[in-house]
């Protein structure tokens, strides 16, 4: 993975800076979240886009936005569907407020159109089918490039969905790793629990996005929705020869290529 191939969000990210103030809103969600939340903001200072960060949206962050007609950042994530649809319902409030909204590459998984809204897409199937106005850029996570692992690492670690998606945990996995933390959770033990095995079995994508920096090698199962596959067939694949997802991929067609 090169950073060149996120070049188009951030010409469009440095675009918008020039016209108006950015604020930042971290996606509310797991400890993968607290990833894409730190992926941001590195993302944002290495293109040296300014931005202010905002940990809720209340009546005075929505007020600040309308009086300063600040753009607002939505962080990437999965929240955009039946089963979570919290963002979605939050962008279609704070819409009413901000200059602009940018959600940056997420998954949708029901029909999203709100004017003021711009959207990334962090796959080219199911997300682009709902979405067929947004634009795709892989999920910032993958725009560190490399992680450090610190230790070659040994034996396998699983690390599967304990929730309502699940649809393919191995006997003997480990804790929901994902789980156990939230967008504010402190990320190195999130890394570290990751780093510690030389092979990584996960039906979370934040789990194998890290397992993919980190040079394992990195065995993706699916879950109850096609989000893990669309994702792993957008990004995972093309990238990590070393990841092998265990299930059918979508097949990219020229209209969404």
């Amino acid at each position: 993975m090169r950073l060149r191939e996120f070049a188009p969000l951030a010409e469009a990210l440095r675009l918008e800076a020039a016209e108006s103030r950015l604020a930042f809103l971290p996606n509310p969600g797991n400890w993968g979240a607290a990833f894409t939340a730190e992926a941001t903001r590195r993302f944002l200072t290495a293109h040296e886009i300014p931005f202010r960060e905002l940990h809720t949206l209340g009546a005075l962050d929505l007020l600040h936005g309308c009086v300063q007609r600040e753009t607002l950042l939505l962080g990437g994530g999965g929240a955009w569907s039946k089963w979570y649809p919290g963002t979605h319902r939050l962008a279609s409030r704070a819409a009413r407020f901000f200059r602009r909204i940018i959600v940056l590459p997420s998954t949708f998984g029901e029909r999203v159109a709100i004017n003021g809204v711009k959207l990334w897409a962090r796959d080219r199937f199911g997300s682009i089918h709902h979405a067929p106005a947004a634009s795709f850029c892989h999920d910032l996570g993958l725009s560190l490039c490399q992680l450090d692992a610190r230790s070659p690492g040994a034996g396998i670690g699983r690390f599967f969905r304990a929730d309502r998606l699940s649809a393919s945990r191995e006997e003997g996995a480990e804790a929901d790793l994902s789980s156990c933390g939230n967008e504010r959770s402190p990320l190195q033990p999130f890394l570290d629990a990751i780093a510690q095995y030389e092979e990584v079995h996960t039906d979370r994508v934040h789990v194998a996005i890290v397992a993919c920096l980190m040079g394992r090698r990195c065995h993706v199962w699916p879950t109850a929705t096609p989000l893990l596959a669309d994702l792993f067939a957008s990004s995972l694949a093309p990238h990590f020869p070393q990841a092998v997802f265990h299930g059918p991929l979508p097949a990219l067609s020229a209209q969404n290529s």
